[in-house]
């Protein structure tokens, strides 16, 4: 049985830009709606723009309202998008879909997320001892992690935070870049090799600077009924 024709409207090219705000810093929205676009055939951009989200975004009629519904109704857990308005611009000459740096040339509308709770997946490699961020007491993803604690300035990406000074090794940096993985731009992205590590200041003989030897001491002096500070 054939299927029914499209009309030619639907599959007429357009541009538009796209500007949401709500809970969209820090949720792992852009990675997000980077990879919305490519799954619905969209090419152009998304950046932060000092509290929200802009994207520019050309396909047929058809795809474009299918990925702005989408924005809302596919949206990750943790965030609250509102698309603020929709313009049709010129359509640019863009044969892709890519995460575009972060403009601070506009007036802030500041929503500064939240730390959040350990998602699912981080807690299982947290407790997996062949997981190479087995008992990483830092751990997190674009789902989970630090947010407020250590936001410096916005927009929120990781030169802005307190973990700038972290250079990401090889394997830390590859999820950092890849469109695929969870960890696509979670700005407080590390391991025990390339990020900050807890140490424990006591006595001579309870010092301890490995992760979960400091938790160690510390859980001690606190039965012990001790202070930690």
């Amino acid at each position: 049985m054939a299927e029914p024709a499209v009309s030619r409207t639907e599959e007429a090219l357009e541009t538009v830009r796209i500007t949401l705000a709500g809970h969209v810093q820090g949720v792992g929205f852009r990675p997000f709606v980077y990879r919305l676009a490519v799954a619905s055939g969209i090419v152009g951009e998304v950046r932060n723009c000092l509290g929200e989200v802009d994207i520019v975004a050309s396909g047929t009629v058809k795809a474009l309202g299918r990925f702005t519904t989408d924005l809302i109704e596919k949206a990750p857990p943790l965030s609250k998008p509102a698309i603020e308005r929709i313009e049709h611009i010129d359509t640019r000459e863009d044969t892709e879909f890519h995460i575009a740096a972060s403009s601070v040339d506009a007036s802030a509308r500041i929503f500064v997320p939240p730390d959040y709770f350990m998602c699912e997946d981080c807690r299982q490699e947290l407790l997996d001892p062949e997981d190479r961020r087995f008992a990483y007491p830092f751990i997190n993803c674009t789902q989970c992690g630090p947010r407020y604690t250590l936001i410096e300035s916005l927009p929120y990406d990781r030169v802005n935070t307190s973990m700038a000074s972290f250079d990401l090794c090889p394997d830390c940096a590859s999820e950092y870049a890849d469109p695929l993985d969870r960890r696509f731009h979670a700005e407080p992205v590390a391991c025990a090799t390339c990020g900050p590590r807890l140490e424990f200041e006591g006595t001579e003989t309870d010092a301890a600077k490995a992760d979960v030897t400091a938790i160690d001491r510390a859980t001690h002096v606190l039965r012990e009924g001790g202070i930690v500070g």
